[in-house]
């Protein structure tokens, strides 16, 4: 990650659930990484405590970069180095937050709500662009961006697994959360079938 515009190149970003214990997630996201290819893992805690943060980051790190994938916090870029993170997600990057982040660090920008919000995260660095949630208006900026931008850009929120065909069809990257998590038959099978689909993408 990042990636171009080829259909062969959408692959799967992992958001994780918004709090877990990290000794027992450790092994669903094991079985999960295990189970197909996957570009990036965001780790999207919903708590502000940064030691909730570092310790999910001593557990997941090693696990996640032991499978050749990309480890992003989710706007904690003052973590990035300190955690041997690879990158960070933010809503709205700034030139000087690209500045600041190690060099090689991963800077993805969004959800985005406009197409001038898209561009202006490209101005500022960004190394992928995220359109959500997932509705006919991120569609429709997916299938914009991938006509005029070279940048890469990701389906980034509330997808289901029968949205990541059509997702497949104008994202590079398929971000996907609950579906996985709360897959009935567990993580790996859903993988599986989002792999599945993103091999047979909806038509136009």
């Amino acid at each position: 990650m990042p990636a171009g515009h080829q259909a062969a190149e959408n692959r799967l970003y992992l958001v994780s659930p918004p709090a877990f214990e990290p000794d027992v997630f450790v092994d669903s996201l094991a079985a999960a990484l295990d189970a197909g290819e996957v570009a990036c893992f965001l780790l999207a805690l919903e708590t502000a405590d940064e030691d909730v943060w570092r310790c999910a980051c001593e557990h997941l790190v090693p696990l996640v970069q032991s499978r050749d994938v990309a480890f992003l916090l989710n706007e904690r870029s003052g973590l990035v180095c300190e955690c041997g993170a690879d990158g960070v997600h933010v809503e709205r990057p700034a030139k000087a937050l690209r500045k600041n982040l190690p060099t090689g660090a991963i800077l993805g920008a969004g959800c985005v709500l406009s197409r001038h919000d898209a561009m202006l995260a490209g101005e500022a660095g960004a190394d992928y662009v995220a359109f959500g949630p997932w509705d006919d208006a991120a569609r429709e900026q997916l299938a914009w961006w991938q006509a005029v931008m070279e940048l890469p850009c990701v389906a980034l929120g509330g997808l289901t697994l029968d949205d990541v065909a059509a997702a497949a069809v104008g994202a590079d990257f398929i971000a996907l959360q609950e579906a996985v998590w709360n897959h009935a038959e567990g993580p790996a099978a859903a993988i599986r079938a989002a792999i599945a689909a993103v091999d047979n993408p909806a038509p136009h």
